[in-house]
């Protein structure tokens, strides 16, 4: 396919909305806030957690326990200590409090308590995460759980008359102010009414402009008012409201973000505070590491883009500040070869930042959203743009086969080994079939193979289609790849019934099968694609049940040979995490010489067991995180946030 342009709509790291919402500022207003105070200095709290045993009313005895994952293994001790925020000790009680001063306080862990390393979540969107949160979120979820699932009326469950409801409730009748959602998804429309466009949209207002994004990010909606305000403005606009790539989409922003007379300082300020609720949430999960897979590099050119935040910095400070509750790490993207050679080489090394906040990747958008249908496949989606299954005698209209974003093969794999000569590891976006055959063969074509492995840990993202000989390939070539696990989850029923077929859907997310090939392998939310959720992807990866599956239906596990077990969902989120993050130096286990980071939970996800249905691990996503740890502070009560 020809390359049209630098950016594109497929996913969040390069859309051109939360660019256009964002302050035109490098950052430095918000470091000078005097109520920002930077970390300087480490607690030197010194404590000991000890297991021990509880017993309830009945009599009965629930024992703690404390699981450090030493070395990626399933190694459980009966205490750790902790001093100046690192870990001192693990081992026996009598060999911990050896090693520490005479009084050290002590905390039990009883009760059924179990204490783990923090989780890492790999693959997020902070900054495009927060900006979207101006907007109306009218996504399929409810917390970590599809609407359809859990709603107890028809009106409850995810469809359209559900989005168009709650667009209604925005509605002001002020013809000057923009109406704006995000995250809608047609996909997961219940029932057979998916279209979504104009005429649709109409029926929220005929007096005030609407603008919805999909969540996929290919594809965006406005209304009829809003298509007759801009047609003097934008003459190719799209008279079905229907809005497609950057083309259709980002004049109609223009006009959306002028509207909204942003000014800069105040902006900055309200996404600084938008991003730290995010932190919180990430901490109420039991997240202390986040890798944001979308940081734009620094543009100060003359030609530069007119919204010019200086991402990495503004994150940088905003992980130092001592009430930060995660430590981050991310990639940089690279949009095109050009702009790599101008606002990346030369300007950004790898790997040289530290346990507060570090720039690991080079990262590449390859392909689009499978369920967005713009992921890049051999062979057409078997469902038009309304997601209805193509029958024999239409079969003439079955042509899109998706998006691929560099000009092929020329500039993609250039872009491939510019990074590995300027020794960045790189990190791609690979969603449809023969994204990832064209991902893996630039691999091969700039040289990196698996004798370093350990040094590089290149990453395939999402790698959600993949052949025997894939895998193969990729454990050749010393590649992992994180699963959006909630593509099986929340998707994996329209996948196999609508989108791909019950033969193609079976290549989705192949864990365990990559495990056997001896890849590490992560499990990531895509946030704020999916929710942020260790526990939720966990339980989805061990069971790999279609929650999207109609009620009525029998109990429906995608292709169950891929189910992986508890304890490699853990070491997923925890252990290899971090390795793959290049951040196990600091997280992922409890050892010592690392970060205290860990979580405290009411229930330990190695022994839960859900006694009803089929289903054992049925809510693992439920069991409380009652207590986020970072550097030895508590950062999270459930008791109430910190």
């Amino acid at each position: 396919m020809k390359h049209k342009h630098t950016e594109g709509l497929q996913c969040s790291c390069c859309s051109p909305l939360w660019k256009m919402l964002l302050p035109n500022t490098n950052g430095m207003a918000i470091m000078t806030d005097k109520n920002n105070e930077l970390e300087k200095h480490p607690s030197c709290k010194n404590l000991i957690f000890r297991t021990g045993v509880k017993e309830d009313s009945t009599g009965s005895k629930q024992v703690g326990y404390i699981q450090t994952l030493e070395g990626g293994k399933d190694v459980m001790v009966e205490a750790i200590a902790i001093s100046e925020g690192k870990i001192v000790a693990t081992g026996s009680y009598k060999t911990v409090v050896a090693q520490m001063p005479p009084g050290t306080s002590e905390r039990i862990i009883d009760g059924g308590k179990i204490l783990l390393p923090g989780f890492i979540e790999p693959h997020l969107h902070i900054i495009s995460s927060a900006v979207f949160k101006k907007a109306t979120d009218v996504s399929p979820f409810s917390g970590q759980d599809l609407r359809s699932s859990i709603a107890e009326t028809e009106e409850g469950k995810y469809s359209r008359r559900w989005v168009l409801e709650e667009l209604k409730k925005k509605v002001t009748n002020d013809k000057n102010v923009w109406i704006i959602g995000r995250n809608v998804d047609p996909a997961l429309f219940e029932g057979s009414d998916k279209e979504f466009n104009a005429k649709i949209l109409d029926l929220v207002s005929t007096i005030q402009p609407v603008f919805i994004l999909n969540s996929s990010m290919h594809l965006a909606y406005i209304n009829t008012v809003a298509v007759t305000l801009l047609k003097s403005q934008i003459p190719k606009i799209s008279t079905n409201g229907v809005l497609k790539e950057v083309e259709g989409i980002e004049p109609v922003l223009a006009v959306v973000a002028k509207s909204l007379h942003i000014d800069p300082i105040l902006a900055l300020e309200k996404l600084a505070e938008e991003v730290k609720e995010i932190f919180k949430e990430a901490s109420r999960r039991g997240v202390t590491y986040m890798f944001d897979c979308g940081i734009e590099p620094y543009d100060n050119s003359p030609n530069r883009e007119v919204l010019n935040l200086n991402q990495p910095l503004f994150l940088d400070f905003l992980a130092h500040q001592k009430s930060c509750p995660v430590r981050i790490g991310g990639a940089l993207v690279a949009l095109s070869l050009e702009k790599f050679n101008t606002v990346i080489e030369g300007k950004y090394k790898p790997n040289k930042g530290n346990n507060k906040f570090n720039l690991a990747y080079i990262k590449l958008i390859g392909d689009g959203s499978n369920q967005g249908l713009t992921g890049y496949q051999y062979t057409p989606y078997a469902c038009d743009a309304n997601y209805k299954p193509y029958d024999m005698v239409c079969c003439h209209s079955q042509n899109n086969t998706g998006v691929f974003n560099f000009g092929y093969p020329l500039e993609f794999n250039a872009l491939v080994s510019k990074a590995k000569v300027n020794n960045w590891p790189v990190m791609i976006h690979a969603n449809g079939d023969h994204a990832i055959d064209r991902t893996i063969n630039a691999f091969k074509f700039a040289g990196i193979n698996k004798s370093t492995i350990n040094i590089r840990r290149d990453r395939i993202e999402h790698a959600s289609l993949l052949t025997d000989k894939n895998l193969k390939d990729m454990q050749e070539l010393g590649l992992s790849p994180s699963f959006l696990i909630g593509h099986v989850g929340y998707w994996g029923w329209v996948f196999q019934q609508t989108i791909f077929g019950k033969e193609k859907v079976n290549l989705l997310d192949r864990c365990q099968t990559a495990l056997e090939n001896g890849m590490r392998i992560t499990l990531h939310s895509d946030n704020s694609v999916t929710p942020l959720g260790p526990l939720r992807m966990m339980e989805q990866s061990i069971a790999r049940v279609m929650e999207g599956t109609p009620k009525k239906t029998d109990y429906q596990v995608l292709n169950e040979v891929e189910c992986i077990t508890r304890f490699q969902a853990l070491k997923a989120m925890t252990y290899d995490a971090a390795w793959q993050c290049h951040a196990d130096q600091w997280v992922g286990s409890l050892e010592v010489g690392k970060c205290a980071d860990f979580v405290i939970l009411s229930e330990s996800p190695l022994t839960y067991f859900n006694k009803e249905g089929l289903n054992s691990v049925a809510g693992m996503r439920n069991i409380l995180v009652l207590e986020t740890w970072k550097d030895g502070e508590k950062v999270m009560d459930i008791q109430g946030d910190l």
